[in-house]
C-alpha cells in the first residue's frame, strides 16, 4: 500500500469520530497536509473534511504557535477550498511551503530543498496567470517573494559551514549563490510594492515589513564572515532604522504580523552585534533581546531558543568589549538555556548554541569547557542527523563535526572527572558510525515485528497500526536501498517520497510506544554491557595529541572508562605512519625507497614497531593478559594495522614481540555493530569458495594471482561438518555473489578488490572482465543469510577519507548487510603467503575458536615457523565485527 493511501484511510477514520482528542487534532492536521502534498488542482473531500473541522478547533487544541495561528488563518480564510485554476494553485503551494518551511526549521535539508522549489512553482504560476488571475492573488505573490529570501537565506546559512570542510560537499559559487538569489528576490519584492497605488493596505503593510525584516536577515548573512568595511556600516545602520519602525503584534495575528515582530527582534539585534559594533550597539542589542524573552506572551520554545542564542553571542562580544567578566557568565548561561530549549523545539539550534559556545572557549584557551559543549553537541548529532532525509544530506551534516570530534574526546579522556571520560565514549559513540547504525536499524526488521505497538487511538488499533508500520518501514526501507544503488553523480529522484514515508511512519510512531525504529547510539550502560565478552578500546588522534579510553566491564560502571593519554600521537604521526604504508604498497620486492632509504618489509616494520611505542604499549598496559579486545579507532587511526603493533626494531626476529600473541584485537566501526552483529552467533556448516577469473584492477599495483594453494589449504582445514561449495571462476558474476550471502553461512573471495577514498560507495570487489561488487550493492542487498566473510583481495579494508568515523567501506557494509564479521585486507596480499595463514586460520577458527583470536593464532604461528617473518606478508589481514 502506497504511503497517500495511508493518508486517505487515516483520514477516513479520523472523520468517523465524533470526538477528537488533542492527539487526533494533531494527526488531523498532519494528515491533511499529507494529502495536499498531491499537488492535485482540487483538494480531496478528506482534505476539505477535515478542514471544516479543524476551522472551528478550539485554540488550544491546534497549538499557540505562529505557524499553527498561520494555518488556522489559511482554513478560516477559505484560500485551500477554491476552485481549480491559478489561485487555488497559487495559496496550495504556500501554504504546502510554509508547513515544508516548519519541518526544515530543525535543520531538515530535504524539507528546505522542498519548501524553496515549492515557492519557485508558485512564481511560475504567477509568471502564467493572466492580469485578471494576478489580481486575485496580489498578495500571495508579496508571500512569495519575502518566503522564498528567507528560505534561501537560511540555506545560504547552512551551507557555508560547510565550506570550512576540508572536502566541502559544494563549491563556494553554488553556496553564495543562494544568497545572490535570495537579494534578487527581495529586489523584486520591492518593485512590485513600488507599483501598487493603495498603499494603506493593511495587509501590505505586514507584507511590506516581512520584505524589511528578511532583507535585515539577508545583511546579516553578508556581513557575517567578513570585517566591517565601506559601505557596509551605513547598510546596517539604514537596517536597524527599518527594523525599529515595525510594531509589535500581540498572539492571535491572523496577518502574518505576529510572525514579522518575533523575527525583526532578533533580526534586530544580530545587525546591532555586527562584527566591529559599538558597545552602544551591543547593549542595545541586549535590551532588545531581554525585551523579547521578558515578555509574557512569548510562549513559541523555537524563537527562545534563537532568541536566547542571540543573546549569548550579543553577551560575549560586550565581554570582550567591555572586559566585563561578568557578561561571560551571563552569556554561557544564555548558551546553556538555549542549548537546552532547543533540544526540545529545533535540533538545529541546540547544535548551534553547543558549537558556538565550543567556539567562543577554543578562542579563549578553555580547553575542558570547550570539549564539554562539543560532547553536548554530539548529544543531539545522531538526532540531527536522523531528521535529513538523503544519504547525501545527512554526510553534509555530518561533516560539521569532523574537526570538532577529536579535539572534544582526547580533552574529556584526560580530564580528571569520571562523568567527562563517560562523555567523551558517548561522544565518540553520537559522532561515529551515525550512517551504519541506521542501515543496522533497517535490517533489524520492522518495529511490528521487534515489539507490537500498543496504541493510545481511538481511530486504530493495535493491529492495524502495526501492519502500517511494517509495511511504511518496508518501503522506507527500499527507498534507502533504492537510492545507495542509484549511479554516482546523477540526480536521484526518489527524494520526495522517501520524505513522505518518513512522516507518514512519524505519524504511525506518535501512537505507539515503540519509538522511531531506528537503532540509537548505546547509552553507557549498554557500552558497559558489550565490553563484558572482551573490553572495548576506542582510540582518537587530535593535532596536538591522541587518547585512548578503556571500557573493561562491570567495573566501569563505577570507575568510568580507564583513560590513556597518547601525547606523541598527532595527526602528523598518523599521515607520516600511512605514507610509509603507502610508500610500502608501490616497491618491488627488496627494492628500497628514495624517499625512506627502506625495503617494503622494513618500512612495514617500521609502522608496526612505532605504532606500539605510540599507542599500543600504554594500551596493552591497561588490558594486561585478556584473551582479545575490540578497537573502535577513530578518523584516519582507522587505517592502520593497531592490530600487529610490537617490537620489531631487532634484526633479529627472536627478538621480535606482538601484543597479538598475547591479546587477539579486532575492529568495530560501532558499539552498534557490535551489538547487532552479537546477536544470535549461527553455527558454521556451509562454506562458499569464490575466485573470480582474471581481470584488470583498474590499473592498481595488484600481484598476480594463483589461489590453488588458498583453496587447497581451506579444504583441508574443513572439518567433515561443514560443506563446501565453489562458484567456478567463469560463472563469477554480481547477482550469484549476492546470492551466495543469502545461501552460504561463510562466503571465503579471493580475487582483487579496489578503494575508492573520495567516493567509498564505489569500493568493491572484481568479478571478472569489467563487472565489480561495490559497497554500494552490499548497502542495498536483502535476505543475506552469510554469517561471516574472508576476503582474500587487495586492500578490503581500506575505508574513505572524506568522513572517516563513518568507515564506509566493505566490512562495514557487509556487517550492515547482516553478516557478524568480516576478514579483510589494509593493503595487497600475496597468495604465496597468505595460502599458509589461511589454512591455520581455518584450522582454529572452525572448531570453534572466536575469529579474531584465531586470526591472530594463526598468524602468531606462521610468523614464528619463519614462513611470513616479513610483517607486510601477514599484518594486512584484520578481523571486523563481534
Amino acid at each position: 500500500m502506497a504511503a497517500e493511501e495511508y493518508a486517505v484511510l487515516r483520514a477516513r477514520a479520523l472523520l468517523g469520530v465524533s470526538y477528537w482528542t488533542q492527539q487526533d487534532y494533531a494527526d488531523a492536521v498532519r494528515t491533511h497536509d499529507e494529502l495536499e502534498e498531491r499537488g492535485e488542482d482540487t483538494s480531496s473531500v478528506e482534505a476539505r473534511e477535515l478542514r471544516k473541522r479543524l476551522r472551528t478547533a478550539p485554540e488550544s487544541m491546534l497549538g499557540p504557535g505562529v505557524i499553527d495561528g498561520a494555518r488556522r488563518a489559511r482554513f478560516v480564510g477559505g484560500q485551500l477550498d477554491l476552485p481549480s485554476g491559478p489561485a487555488r494553485r497559487m495559496y496550495s503551494l504556500s501554504y504546502l511551503a510554509m508547513v515544508r518551511l516548519h519541518q526544515a526549521v530543525a535543520g531538515n535539508r530535504q524539507s528546505l530543498d522542498a519548501a524553496i522549489s515549492l515557492w519557485r512553482t508558485s512564481l511560475g504560476v504567477w509568471e502564467a496567470a493572466d492580469e485578471a488571475e494576478r489580481s486575485a492573488i496580489g498578495s500571495e505573490i508579496h508571500s512569495a517573494d519575502c518566503s522564498l529570501a528567507g528560505a534561501l537565506g537560511t540555506r545560504y546559512n547552512l551551507n557555508r559551514e560547510f565550506l570550512v570542510h576540508p572536502d566541502p560537499p559544494m563549491s563556494p559559487d553554488e553556496v553564495r549563490a543562494d544568497l545572490e538569489e535570495a537579494f534578487r528576490a527581495i529586489e523584486r519584492g520591492a518593485a512590485r510594492f513600488r507599483s501598487h497605488r493603495d498603499g494603506a493596505d493593511p495587509q501590505l503593510q505586514v507584507f511590506r515589513q516581512q520584505l524589511q525584516t528578511v532583507k535585515a536577515y539577508l545583511s546579516s548573512l553578508k556581513y557575517a564572515d567578513m570585517p566591517p568595511g565601506p559601505g557596509s556600516g551605513s547598510e546596517l545602520r539604514a537596517t536597524v532604522a527599518e527594523l525599529d519602525l515595525i510594531p509589535y503584534a500581540p498572539p492571535g495575528d491572523t496577518t502574518g504580523a505576529r510572525l514579522t515582530w518575533l523575527g525583526t527582534r532578533i533580526f534586530l539585534a544580530q545587525a546591532l552585534s555586527s562584527p566591529g559594533a559599538p558597545i552602544s550597539d551591543l547593549r542595545r542589542a541586549e535590551e532588545v533581546l531581554l525585551a523579547l524573552l521578558n515578555a509574557p506572551d512569548l510562549t513559541e520554545e523555537s524563537v527562545i531558543a534563537a532568541a536566547q542564542l542571540s543573546l549569548a553571542t550579543t553577551r560575549m562580544l560586550l565581554a570582550d568589549s567591555t572586559a566585563d567578566e561578568r557578561y561571560r557568565s551571563l552569556a554561557q548561561h544564555a548558551f546553556e538555556q538555549s542549548y537546552l530549549i532547543g533540544a526540545r523545539s529545533n535540533l538545529r539550534t541546540a547544535w548551534d548554541a553547543a558549537t558556538q559556545q565550543a567556539g567562543w572557549a577554543r578562542r579563549d584557551g578553555h580547553r575542558l569547557e570547550t570539549a564539554r559543549a562539543y560532547a553536548a553537541a554530539f548529544r543531539v548529532l545522531p538526532a540531527l542527523i536522523h531528521t535529513q532525509i538523503t544519504r547525501a544530506d545527512k554526510e553534509s551534516a555530518l561533516a560539521m563535526a569532523a574537526d570538532a570530534l577529536p579535539l572534544c574526546a582526547r580533552e574529556l579522556a584526560n580530564s580528571s572527572a569520571t562523568e567527562d571520560r563517560i562523555e567523551a565514549v558517548l561522544a565518540l559513540e553520537g559522532a561515529r558510525g551515525v550512517l551504519l547504525a541506521e542501515g543496522l536499524g533497517l535490517r533489524a526488521g520492522p518495529a511490528a515485528n521487534r515489539a507490537a505497538p500498543r496504541s493510545t487511538s481511538t481511530v486504530e488499533g493495535d493491529a492495524r497500526t502495526a501492519r502500517a508500520i511494517e509495511n511504511l518501514t518496508r518501503e522506507l526501507d527500499r527507498l534507502r536501498r533504492q537510492e545507495l544503488a542509484h549511479p554516482a553523480g546523477t540526480e536521484w529522484k526518489g527524494a520526495a517520497r522517501m520524505a513522505a514515508c518518513q512522516r507518514q511512519l512519524a505519524l504511525m510512531h506518535s501512537r505507539s510506544r515503540d519509538g522511531s525504529g531506528e537503532v540509537t547510539a548505546p547509552e553507557w550502560q549498554e557500552i558497559v554491557t558489550l565490553a563484558k565478552d572482551a573490553p572495548l578500546v576506542y582510540l582518537t588522534v587530535a593535532m596536538d595529541g591522541g587518547a585512548a579510553l578503556v571500557v573493561t566491564g562491570e567495573e566501569s560502571l563505577r570507575t568510568g572508562p580507564i583513560p590513556v593519554d597518547l601525547p606523541a600521537l598527532t595527526v602528523g604521526v598518523v599521515r607520516r605512519l600511512l605514507d610509509r604504508l603507502r610508500e610500502a604498497e608501490v616497491l618491488q620486492d627488496r627494492q628500497k625507497s628514495q624517499k625512506y632509504g627502506r625495503t617494503r618489509g622494513q618500512l612495514t616494520r617500521d609502522v608496526v614497531n612505532d605504532l606500539w611505542e605510540q599507542v599500543m604499549q600504554p594500551v596493552a598496559d591497561v588490558l594486561g593478559n585478556c584473551e582479545r579486545a575490540v578497537l573502535l579507532p577513530g578518523g584516519l587511526l582507522g587505517l592502520l594495522p593497531l592490530h600487529a603493533a610490537g617490537k620489531c626494531a631487532s634484526q633479529q626476529v627472536d627478538e621480535w614481540w606482538f601484543l597479538l600473541e598475547r591479546t587477539a584485537l579486532s575492529y568495530a566501526p560501532h558499539a552498534a555493530a557490535l551489538r547487532s552483529a552479537a546477536r544470535n552467533r549461527p553455527a558454521i556448516t556451509r562454506l562458499t569458495l569464490v575466485h573470480p577469473a582474471p581481470a584488470s584492477a583498474r590499473g592498481a599495483n595488484h600481484p598476480s594471482l594463483d589461489v590453488a594453494a588458498e583453496m587447497s589449504g581451506v579444504k583441508s582445514a574443513r572439518p567433515t561438518s561443514v560443506t563446501m561449495a565453489e562458484i567456478a571462476p567463469e560463472q563469477v558474476s554480481k547477482a550469484r555473489l549476492l546470492d551466495a550471502l543469502r545461501t552460504t553461512d561463510v562466503l571465503h573471495f579471493t580475487g582483487h578488490g579496489d578503494v575508492d577514498s573520495g567516493n567509498p560507495l564505489s569500493s568493491g570487489l572484481h568479478l571478472g572482465g569489467d563487472a565489480r561488487l561495490e559497497v554500494r550493492d552490499l548497502l542495498a542487498a536483502r535476505g543475506v543469510r552469510a554469517a561471516f566473510a574472508v576476503l582474500s583481495a587487495c586492500g578490503t579494508a581500506v575505508t574513505g577519507a572524506a568522513l572517516p568515523d563513518e568507515v564506509v567501506g566493505l566490512p562495514a557494509a557487509l556487517i550492515q548487510a547482516g553478516l557478524h564479521g568480516v576478514i579483510a585486507t589494509q593493503w595487497m596480499c600475496f597468495d604465496n603467503f597468505t595460502a599458509p595463514l589461511m589454512t591455520e586460520f581455518y584450522r582454529w577458527w572452525l572448531v570453534g575458536t572466536h575469529p579474531s583470536v584465531a586470526l591472530a593464532r594463526a598468524q602468531a604461528t606462521v610468523l614464528r615457523q619463519g614462513l611470513l617473518v616479513n610483517p607486510f606478508a601477514w599484518a594486512t589481514f584484520a578481523y571486523t565485527g563481534a
